[in-house]
């Protein structure tokens, strides 16, 4: 786990893909990491990472979805 993690925060710096009211988007060597914006529970982020994804033209319905914390960083990782 600690390669794939170092793969994330790394991804972290480059520039993202889009952002939307909840989430922060990048493109890893991995997947498609929504990192979350704000302080809300886990339920509200888990609801709207979907609507969020479609508000910048991302089909993640077919994706394998983890949820991830990495030293304060919370994300939900999309991959096949």
């Amino acid at each position: 786990m600690e390669s794939t993690c170092d793969l994330i925060i790394d991804s972290l710096k480059e520039e993202p893909i889009g952002e939307t009211d909840y989430f922060i988007w990048f493109i890893t060597d991995i997947g498609i990491v929504a990192l979350f914006k704000k302080n809300e529970h886990f339920e509200t982020y888990s609801s709207n990472v979907e609507i969020e994804a479609n508000k910048i033209s991302l089909d993640i319905t077919k994706e394998e979805k983890d949820y991830i914390k990495i030293k304060e960083k919370q994300l939900f990782l999309f991959y096949s």
